[in-house]
């Protein structure tokens, strides 16, 4: 029955919110007295009621002129409503879009993968910092490896693969911090929780002073005083560490690459890495009091800092020095763009793989240009060429550069204006492509994006490793990959969506790239197609499947 009566009593406290009145009353405890007796009066003589309104008017025009001219607005309130704005950092923003989306550009991009986000995927991207810090901060880093990894990492092997990953978890996790730190409102911060908490330990402090004789004793008796506000990483070493941890892994969500959380073993390394060797240092550095009054010291001195003797040191990419791979010995399991063009089951495993990430007209548009170029890059085109070309361009534009289009993919304005301008005039103006950049830098910037984005996530794929698990079970194709590789060359273009756009000019080379290569009468292997994905790869296929129905029913069963 206890139990019940405490948790009730726990549930009203919160409703009547009966530590915002206790708080007040600490804050003003004259006016709250003040108004318990007034309060008090009204109810045992309220025959003098009348008398006491004169006092209740009083009380009521106090409070109404305080909240009235309030520090919380500029003028009053009664005539204007001037709310206090944070203050807004005058730093360029690491990413211009913001939380772009990688592929479209979009900030609420509901089509492609959380993933692709840029600031997601590499934060480091355009974050450049002093070169003396950077390497103050690569020193560090090193150390922490030095002291907690290499220790029992080289008992076990000298590879550096790991360690190399760990290097860019680590600068994945600072760069991180250091963009949300970029977006931190310190004077906030300082005023409405810093200087609260601050006034609250010295309150403590006070009464426990006055409870002690010796300060031998204070340190115990202010933990006293807190009582069951004590923080639980104060309790002890032990719970501090473990509070850190705990905080730690909450943290991981924002700090780790995308699906970094799903290797158990690199996650329980991390978390021991940044709670014993980096936060736990830290907070001893930031409670320690020479640290404390050093930095009171700093904030209230308005003398003018010294100048400097040295010249500024140059800018650099944040910590690509620290994060360069040690182990040259190239992984067998990493793959580039041209060893998938080569092979043709991993340019289905990619193929499926963009399909799943939303991303397969990104591959599209890249076949769509490599065609596109090879038609306009010849000489004397006639009329009917160019106005072939422009009809192109002009779906080249509408499906890929106009904002409302589902399959846009984010350009440079530059590029995407270039480009608008040949697409809306005369058809005979398609010819001024072969000198102009726009086109190239498109294709340039698609084709940067499937190798150094989408091409490392396939690595990390479940795709590419089915792939890996399987090629005991998949049959040999020594003679038709020696004869017949498949390559973006071999087939470029892409479609609008419900008619062909372009794919019919596919040559018949590339059509063997799904056919089967067993002996006749052999069964055919089992790939294990995932639930879901039958309906664009269904097991009545023809053996002869060519390469167009599959872009096709890809193209559209993502959409």
């Amino acid at each position: 029955m206890v139990p019940w009566v405490r948790t009730m009593g726990q549930k009203l406290k919160q409703r009547l919110r009966l530590d915002v009145g206790r708080e007040i009353c600490r804050q003003y405890p004259l006016f709250c007295f003040l108004l318990l007796c007034l309060s008090a009066a009204s109810l045992l003589l309220n025959r003098y009621i009348h008398i006491l309104m004169i006092f209740w008017s009083f009380v009521a025009g106090v409070v109404t002129f305080y909240c009235s001219l309030g520090p919380d607005s500029l003028l009053p309130n009664i005539f204007f409503t001037i709310k206090y704005k944070p203050k807004q950092l005058g730093l360029q923003e690491l990413f211009p879009q913001g939380h772009s989306c990688a592929v479209c550009g979009k900030v609420k991009c509901k089509r492609h993968r959380p993933s692709l986000l840029l600031e997601n995927y590499q934060p480091w991207l355009d974050l450049k910092i002093s070169s003396k810090v950077d390497a103050s901060l690569s020193e560090v880093l090193e150390l922490v490896l030095e002291n907690f990894v290499y220790p029992w990492y080289r008992d076990v092997t000298d590879d550096e693969s790991f360690v190399d990953e760990l290097r860019i978890t680590l600068r994945f996790f600072a760069s991180v911090l250091i963009r949300r730190i970029h977006k931190v409102d310190i004077p906030s911060i300082i005023t409405k929780k810093l200087l609260k908490a601050a006034m609250k330990h010295i309150e403590v402090i006070v009464k426990a002073r006055q409870k002690v004789k010796n300060t031998e004793f204070l340190q115990q008796a202010a933990l006293e005083e807190y009582g069951p506000e004590l923080h639980v990483a104060l309790r002890s070493r032990r719970d501090e560490l473990h509070y850190l941890r705990k905080l730690t892994e909450l943290l991981f969500p924002y700090i780790l690459p995308p699906k970094a959380t799903d290797c158990r073993s690199l996650t329980l390394l991390i978390r021991e890495i940044l709670s014993g060797s980096v936060f736990l240092p830290s907070l001893d550095f930031l409670a320690d009091p020479d640290t404390v009054n050093h930095l009171l010291i700093i904030f209230i001195d308005d003398s003018p800092p010294e100048k400097a003797t040295e010249p500024a040191s140059p800018l650099v990419p944040f910590l690509q020095k620290f994060a360069e791979p040690r182990n040259k010995k190239p992984s067998v399991l990493k793959l580039e763009l041209k060893q998938i063009r080569e092979q043709q089951d991993l340019l289905f495993r990619f193929m499926n793989f963009l399909k799943q990430e939303g991303a397969v007209h990104v591959l599209q548009f890249c076949l769509t240009v490599e065609e596109f170029n090879d038609r306009i890059l010849r000489p004397e085109l006639s009329n009917d060429e160019m106005l072939s070309l422009h009809e192109e361009l002009q779906k080249i534009y509408k499906t890929y550069c106009l904002d409302e289009s589902i399959d846009k993919i984010r350009f440079d304005p530059f590029i995407v204006e270039e480009i608008q301008r040949i697409a809306e005039g005369p058809y005979i103006d398609v010819v001024k492509l072969q000198t102009m950049r726009c086109l190239f830098e498109a294709y340039e910037h698609v084709l940067s994006l499937l190798e150094n984005v989408f091409t490392p996530m396939f690595c990390h794929s479940d795709e590419y490793f089915r792939q890996l698990l399987r090629g005991a079970e998949s049959p040999t194709r020594n003679s038709k990959l020696n004869r017949g590789s498949l390559s973006l060359d071999d087939f470029r273009n892409t479609q609008k969506r419900g008619e062909s756009f372009g794919i019919s000019r596919i040559g018949s080379k590339i059509k063997g790239v799904f056919k089967s290569t067993t002996m006749e009468g052999a069964m055919l292997p089992n790939y294990g197609v995932a639930e879901g994905e039958d309906d664009f790869l269904d097991t009545s296929l023809n053996i002869g499947l060519s390469i167009e129905d599959i872009l096709n029913s890809m193209y559209l069963n993502q959409n």
